[in-house]
């Protein structure tokens, strides 16, 4: 019985540390921050289903963004934020602060293929 008793003074012991260091508050942040990841993932998705239902519209997205790549790349002047030039600002606005990062990101990435396609199409190559 002493023994038992000892043990259970132990566990109390330790579950009054993790008390006093924080241990739960640190537990609960962990898990309002992955909930938050994953209402920004859903959103985010949310977005992308609704600007790229389908394939068609897709391909005139790109299309309208390839005009604009015409032009900043056609222009006399030498454009210092072309990525800039091409955010959809309705859009952007409308995102948290991981969502804007993925659009930049993958807004950079269709700017470089879009790039690639102009130089291609301009040069013969």
């Amino acid at each position: 019985m002493a023994r038992k008793a000892g043990e259970l003074k132990k566990r109390c012991w330790l579950a009054k540390q993790r008390l006093k260091m924080g241990y739960w508050e640190a537990v609960k942040s962990d898990r309002l921050q992955q909930s938050d990841v994953a209402a920004t993932k859903a959103v985010y998705a949310e977005d992308r289903a609704r600007y790229a239902p389908n394939d068609t519209r897709l391909s005139v997205l790109d299309e309208k963004m390839y005009r604009k790549v015409c032009d900043i790349l056609d222009s006399d002047e030498v454009a210092t934020n072309p990525i800039g030039q091409l955010i959809d600002r309705e859009v952007y606005e409308g995102l948290d602060a991981g969502g804007k990062q993925r659009y930049i990101l993958e807004l950079s990435e269709k700017f470089r293929e879009l790039k690639a396609r102009y130089y291609n199409e301009h040069t013969g190559a």
